[in-house]
This record gives C-alpha cells, structure tokens and sequence, in this order.
C-alpha cells in the first residue's frame, strides 16, 4: 500500500513536470495573471542614431543617453499615459546602468506630466503635484504611482566579452579579426559566447570597480551568452523578486493570495534588448519548447529602443515555472512568443485571443 502511494506520487510529479515543459496551461496555471510593460532603454550615444555616434557593442559599459534617448524616453512616457488608462504599475524595475536608469527617470516624469496635464484640462483634481489624490482617465480607481522602484544589476545588459568598446559595422566585417559568421552567432544565438575579457584588461578591472560593491565580484561577468543570462540572473530576478512584488500587489486587491486568479501586478521594466529577451525566454519557456520554434523567433527578436510591449503570465504549479497568457481558454498559446505593442494592452486584458503577435 505504501509503495503504491509512492508510487502515484511520483508519477503526479512527473506529470506535473511535463505539463509545465510542454506549456498545458489548464491544468498547471494558477495565481493571477501578471503584466509586464517591457522597455529597452532610449537611444544611447554607443546605439548609432545621433550624429557623429556608432553603433557599439556596448554590455556593461555604462554609457549616456543621447539627446534622442532622452526624446525617446519622455515618448514613452507619454504612450504609458495613453495605454495604461485603469492600470496601476505596481513597480518600476531598471537595471544599474545609466542609459536604463535615466529612461526609467525621463520615462516616470513624462508619464506624470502627461497625467497632470490631463487632469488640469479635465479639472480632474484639486491638489496640483499631490498624484494620489488623481484619478486615472476614464476610471474610477484612485492614481497610484507604482509602490516600488526598485534598481537590480541582474536586469543589466548581457556581457559581450572582449567585443565591448568595438564598432558593430567594423566587427561584422573582420576588422577585429573576428569572423562574420562568429559575429552573428555571438549577436543571435542563445547559446554563443563572446570571446571572454582578460583579467588584466583594463576594461575588466574598471567593471570589478564600478559593480564589485554592487553585486559581488564573482557576479561580474567576464562574457555572456543570453542563456547564460536567463539562467544565472534573469530567472532568480523573476523568481525572487518580480513575481512576490506582483502576487503581493494582486493579493492587496484581490482579498487572499490563494483566491487571487484574475488581473494581478503590473510593472514596468526598463532594461536592456537582450536582458529583456533574456526575460521573454524565461516567460516563454523558449528552451522547453519542443518545436523549436519560439527559441529560433527569439534569436531572431529585435527590440528596438524606447518601443513599449507587453507580455502578460501567470506562475504554475510547479516551482519557478511560468506560462505567457494568450488565449481566452488559456490553453496552448496561439503564438510561440505572445509579446504585443503597448497599444494592445486595453484590448490584451479583455480579448487576448484576438491578437497577433508584435512585429519583431
């Protein structure tokens, strides 16, 4: 009797295990479904577009914005106010380098202004500059600014190696002394490395300067590839600090954690393109997918600067595995990689199923 019992457990873990790798959403997701608003950061001045600028590989090198990141940024801003009418961000998370820290900075004021001028014009309010008195356009839940905002390393850039500080264009063309074919592998591929930095390299030495104290020196990486990523920083960020913040958030609305199964948290994310493909990755599943379909679309995924989507999920009933939200039913996903424009979202939390995927 006892063995049989055993017995049937394990085969119920098993089960369990199989259903969560092969994405059967019916019978393993529970919890709320979160929102995540995901941003690379504006045009920095290693991105190429300001004049004089070159496209750069540019990891954890800590570079500015351009005058047109921070236009970009303030755009992003106002796109929120427009989107996001009902929604309350819970949190705003952004990675320790520049270039994201201040998108997320010009991002939150423009979001704001757009908001009070909003309110001005519609005499919505009586207390300028006082936002939790505000109430969100065309609702009648009371505006909150997100309850965290929050700063974490793991959110950084990939590294790339000892290519950062070279032009794009240049390496691409075997200037570097790096072939054309390693060069694309090393951009698309999840499992390619870059060529690691050297202890002694002075590029090395300052990174240990700048983000020793932060994450620890052991946790400054020497090179990356986006599995890498994913495995060492992303999914331990989505496990142990995004989704409590947002099953808290659903868990304040929705009475009890345990009952909380519809709309949960939502946060901003303002990061990086391959961090951020990193995450969707780790969402998606992309590397239990047996077609191979969803890793091959997120190899070939270009986010652009300052251009808002959206993914939402839920967590299932296996220990740190998630599952996208894309269909009424909640079943199989229609899309291997159900990322949207920001413009979707009022439309994404009533209908998902009526949605093709972002253009990437």
């Amino acid at each position: 009797m006892r063995r049989s019992v055993m017995l049937i457990l394990v085969s119920l873990l098993s089960v369990e295990t199989l259903t969560c790798k092969n994405q059967a959403y019916l019978s393993v997701a529970k919890g709320p479904i979160h929102t995540l608003i995901l941003t690379r950061h504006g045009d920095s001045l290693w991105n190429g577009k300001y004049p004089g600028c070159h496209e750069t590989f540019t990891g954890w090198t800590d570079i500015d914005l351009s005058p047109i990141g921070e236009q970009e940024a303030i755009r992003t801003g106002q796109l929120l106010t427009k989107y996001t009418s009902g929604v309350n961000i819970d949190a705003l998370f952004t990675s320790t380098l520049t270039r994201a820290k201040m998108t997320a900075h010009h991002c939150w004021w423009a979001y704001y202004d757009r908001l009070e001028d909003q309110y001005r014009q519609q005499k919505r309010y009586q207390y300028y500059n006082q936002p939790c008195e505000k109430l969100q356009q065309n609702s009648n839940q009371p505006y909150q600014a997100p309850a965290q905002f929050i700063i974490d390393h793991r959110l950084n850039e990939r590294h790339y190696g000892s290519l950062q500080g070279l032009v794009k264009a240049e390496t691409e063309l075997g200037v570097h002394g790096h072939s054309p074919e390693d060069v694309y592998h090393w951009r698309r591929s999840w499992h390619a490395v870059p060529p690691k930095l050297m202890d002694d390299d002075p590029r090395r030495i300052e990174e240990l300067r700048m983000y020793g104290n932060i994450c620890g020196e052991d946790n400054v990486p020497k090179s990356e590839s986006l599995a890498m990523v994913a495995d060492n920083r992303i999914r331990p960020f989505v496990d142990e600090r995004l989704t409590p913040i947002l099953d808290r958030a659903a868990s304040s609305t929705a009475g009890s954690l345990g009952e909380a199964t519809g709309e949960g948290g939502t946060a901003l994310i303002v990061a990086h393109a391959n961090s951020l493909r990193a995450l969707i990755g780790v969402i998606c599943n992309v590397e239990q997918d047996p077609s191979g379909l969803a890793l091959e679309k997120l190899e070939s995924m270009k986010i652009p600067t300052a251009s808002p989507l959206v993914i939402r999920y839920r967590k299932t009933a296996q220990r740190g595995c998630y599952v996208p939200v894309d269909g009424v039913l909640e079943k199989e996903p229609r899309n291997e990689l159900p990322v949207y424009p920001l413009s979707s979202l009022p439309v994404l939390r009533q209908q998902p199923s009526h949605h093709t995927p972002a253009d990437l």
